[in-house]
């Protein structure tokens, strides 16, 4: 049987915009206990990037004194590589060693954010099961 995407993703709520505070997602992240934060355009609701803990390293080290006032267009990682619920999750897989992510935004054909895939999703299904 095929894996695919759509069996390890997980629903994802948590998204700002372009225009959006730094802080505010920042916030956002802390009240949900999350490492990441979908950037959807408003206008057309489509994903246009992914704000991480990763992003909030990098970026605070280069503009500390006005970091949290800084939109999230600013600091956020675009373009954002994402995959579609039918894709195999061994593509998945190898997009995530070659472009070195942890996580993927999944979307529809028209770039609408349906849910995210997380490594450690994969990682625990696969791995941890066989260890025990």
């Amino acid at each position: 049987m095929v894996e695919l995407v759509k069996d390890y993703m997980i629903k994802k709520k948590e998204i700002v915009t372009p225009e959006d505070s730094v802080i505010s997602a920042i916030e956002l992240m802390i009240e949900n206990d999350i490492g990441s934060v979908i950037v959807v355009e408003e206008e057309t609701d489509s994903v246009v990037g992914i704000f991480t803990e990763r992003d909030i390293l990098r970026r605070f080290m280069t503009s500390r004194s006005k970091f949290i006032h800084l939109k999230i267009s600013e600091v956020m990682t675009a373009p954002v590589h994402t995959v579609n619920p039918d894709t195999r999750l061994s593509e998945a897989v190898k997009m995530m060693r070659k472009f070195d992510v942890a996580r993927l935004p999944v979307v529809d054909k028209d770039n609408h954010l349906l849910g995210i895939l997380f490594w450690k999703d994969i990682f625990d299904n696969f791995c941890c099961d066989k260890i025990e």
